[in-house]
């Protein structure tokens, strides 16, 4: 009876496990945590089908502020980040958080307005220039004021340029709004005000109504994607 038993028991699990190997395996996933610049470019709604189609992994993607981006990666709820804030993306290297950093792409930064110009700066290449006069005319200015990548550029423009805009009358024409490059873009379009958008998300965006690009071709809005 004994040995019975154990034939028993043992027919079963060799029949679980062949029952096992006998089923497909499980659809593989990972999580990108990515910009909203990226999401609203269409770029990732181009190239993740085809990357699921060739590798069967299915992609989820969190469009985010780089810096909402990077902690959430560090609290191990993505896989992997998109973003272009390379300070930023160093220290969460450095604190063991990242691996890998590769950079893959740029990401050109313009500044765009109202066709009407207030600030005159349509036509000029210096974005520094261009942001001294927007804060000395105080022509209105839309800033994303949510720790991503380019929200980190502007106020990195802003240091250039030696002017708080928050501290300098902020608040009658610089409005921070805490959201994302889509939203910059609407709103601006909505008040006839200045921003700086990524120039993907800018050749995407459908909204544009009166608002136009001023200025490009400063080299110092640029910034690798990694």
């Amino acid at each position: 009876m004994m040995l019975r038993d154990i034939f028993l028991m043992m027919s079963v699990v060799l029949f679980d496990e062949a029952t096992f190997a006998a089923q497909p395996p499980a659809p593989q996933s990972i999580i990108l945590a990515s910009t909203t610049s990226v999401e609203n470019s269409g770029l990732l709604a181009h190239i993740l089908p085809d990357f699921t189609k060739k590798t069967g992994i299915t992609v989820h993607v969190l469009a985010q502020g780089t810096g909402q981006a990077l902690q959430t990666a560090a609290r191990n709820d993505a896989d992997l980040v998109l973003v272009h804030d390379p300070e930023a993306e160093q220290k969460f290297v450095s604190a063991g958080d990242g691996i890998d950093r590769r950079q893959i792409a740029w990401n050109d930064f313009i500044v765009v307005g109202p066709r009407s110009d207030p600030a005159h700066i349509a036509g000029t290449r210096d974005a520094v220039a261009a942001l001294k006069t927007i804060a000395g005319v105080k022509a209105p200015f839309i800033s994303r004021g949510d720790k991503s990548g380019t929200d980190a550029l502007e106020h990195r423009l802003w240091r250039a340029a030696g002017i708080d805009p928050a501290k300098a009358g902020g608040g009658s024409w610089y409005r921070d709004i805490g959201g994302g490059m889509g939203a910059a873009l609407n709103t601006a379009q909505g008040m006839d005000a200045y921003t700086i958008s990524d120039r993907g998300t800018w050749l995407s965006f459908a909204n544009k109504g009166d608002l136009t690009m001023l200025v490009e071709g400063d080299p110092r809005p640029s910034i690798a994607m990694t």
